[in-house]
């Protein structure tokens, strides 16, 4: 009994379920109803509203829609949306990652107070230039203006070249000077010139000499040869009579040379050294260091003083014996300093050698420049110079200065008279083989020169020229040999691998 009364409980609720749904059912359908009933009314007030058309009015409506239609295949025009879709839609995708921030894109932003400031620069640079533009502008208004009121130019009249004629140069010329500036010029023949100077020295050339002979002028030569004081005064008494026939240096030189090898020497010793040097044109110092060599045993620095390299010097050593020659003079002696130094003493006394010295004779220089001035104010001597004599400390000789004096010389139009001076110079010239005239043209007298050749050349006179760069001449007093009074500087050393310096010559004189 209690199971059915379960079951009659458990189909009310199924019942109640479909009445309710039965009654939404029917809702419905009555909604659908109203619905259809009133889309019917409303098309029929829209039909019943719309106006008539005729069947030409349709015919234009269907041609409008025709045209506005689309005339692409509608399944084409939607593959190309996809297509275009997908492009968009990879660009939206790109646009989401991509990095907008400045230092990314690299992106240069303008500057704009750095773009005033260059084109404030600018405009300073423009203004600047066109002050300059402006200067130079002026200046080329003012040289028009100077060009326009500038004459015209007339050439000189040409000149007539003649062209050089190389010839050989005389052996022994007789050398006459003409020194050529641009208002005429002077002329001088050395050899005429020095012989009345030369002339008057010769006669007074002993009081030319050192006398009262001092140590102090010399000091300082030979101290520093010698080293000290204490051996120059040592050495003086040997060496300082010998003053008016060698050089003090050379002298100090050979004394240095023989007292190093142990045996100082004397005066006379010096002397017959100094003779045998004057018969080979060696100097004192080369010969005394031979002798020296030769005193220790080595030969090689005596053989190769052989004038000509002829062997006409000869030595050699055999055993305890030194056996030298010299031409068909041979002599043995003993292997001692003292024998060796002997043997030189005697071939000083042989003819080839004695008394060569007594010829040479050196001047005390300060006597020969006192009397050169005595000569420069004599007008027998000076001839139209001005005559300054100079000493410079190192030379062997008294330079004269020559400077052309006052009113000396002739002019250009003076030149061309058959009775001028030049032309009888020329004259002279030309009677002498030997003969030349030595132009000697200052840098603005080129034309002077010119028109003076010219009349040289119609005389035939042999001639050459050169430039003065200086209106004077120089002539080094060569007959008076004077010391030096310092030492000769020593060559500087060559630099390893470089060799001797190479000494170009300059080219031999020719007759032009």
């Amino acid at each position: 009994m209690a199971k059915r009364r379960h079951t009659e409980d458990q189909e009310l609720p199924f019942v109640a379920l479909m009445d309710t749904m039965t009654n939404v059912v029917g809702v419905l359908i009555i909604v659908l109803v109203m619905v259809g009933i009133t889309l019917a009314a409303s098309v029929k007030k829209i039909l019943s509203d719309l106006p008539p058309v005729t069947v030409e009015q349709h015919a234009e409506l269907k041609k409008i829609v025709d045209a506005n239609s689309p005339k692409e295949d509608p399944k084409k025009l939607d593959e190309e949306k996809k297509k275009i879709e997908e492009v968009l839609a990879k660009v939206v995708e790109n646009l989401k990652t991509l990095d907008l921030s400045r230092e990314a894109q690299q992106i240069k932003f303008i500057d704009l107070d750095a773009m005033k400031k260059q084109l404030a620069d600018t405009k300073k640079e423009r203004d600047a230039k066109k002050a300059a533009n402006d200067a130079l502008l002026a200046q080329v208004e003012k040289a028009k203006a100077l060009l326009d009121q500038t004459p015209t130019f007339v050439p000189p009249p040409a000149t007539v070249i003649r062209l050089p004629n190389p010839r050989p140069y005389p052996e022994k010329p007789n050398e006459t000077k003409v020194l050529v500036a641009k208002q005429g010029a002077l002329y001088f023949n050395q050899n005429e010139f020095l012989a009345p100077i030369i002339d008057g020295l010769e006669k007074t050339k002993a009081q030319l000499q050192f006398q009262n002979l001092q140590y102090e002028p010399f000091a300082p030569i030979l101290e520093n040869v010698l080293g000290s004081k204490a051996e120059a005064v040592k050495a003086w008494p040997k060496i300082g009579g010998l003053v008016n026939t060698f050089q003090m240096e050379q002298l100090a030189q050979a004394y240095k040379a023989l007292s190093d090898a142990g045996f100082p020497p004397t005066k006379q010793y010096l002397s017959e050294l100094g003779d045998i040097a004057a018969g080979l044109s060696q100097t004192l110092p080369v010969v005394a260091e031979a002798v020296a060599a030769a005193s220790a045993g080595n030969l090689s620095k005596w053989i190769a003083l052989d004038p000509g390299k002829k062997g006409v010097i000869k030595a050699s050593t055999v055993g305890t014996k030194v056996n030298f020659t010299y031409g068909s003079l041979v002599k043995e002696v003993r292997a001692s300093p003292q024998a060796v130094q002997d043997y030189f003493k005697d071939l000083a006394k042989i003819s080839s050698f004695k008394d060569r010295t007594k010829a040479l004779t050196i001047y005390d220089n300060t006597k020969v420049e006192q009397a050169l001035a005595r000569a420069a104010s004599n007008p027998f001597f000076s001839k139209g110079f001005a005559i300054k004599p100079v000493f410079t400390a190192g030379a062997t000789a008294v330079k004269m200065e020559l400077t052309p004096a006052a009113g000396g010389g002739e002019t250009l139009e003076q030149m061309k008279l058959p009775t001028s001076n030049y032309q009888k110079l020329l004259r002279q010239v030309k009677a002498d083989p030997n003969g030349v005239v030595v132009f000697q043209v200052m840098t603005d007298a080129v034309q002077t020169y010119h028109d003076a050749r010219r009349i040289a050349d119609e005389a035939g006179v042999a001639a050459t020229w050169e430039f003065l760069t200086k209106l004077q001449i120089d002539i080094n007093l060569t007959a008076f040999q004077v010391q030096r009074m310092v030492l000769t500087p020593k060559p500087k050393p060559v630099a390893p691998g470089t060799g001797p310096a190479v000494v170009i010559k300059a080219p031999p004189k020719a007759l032009d």
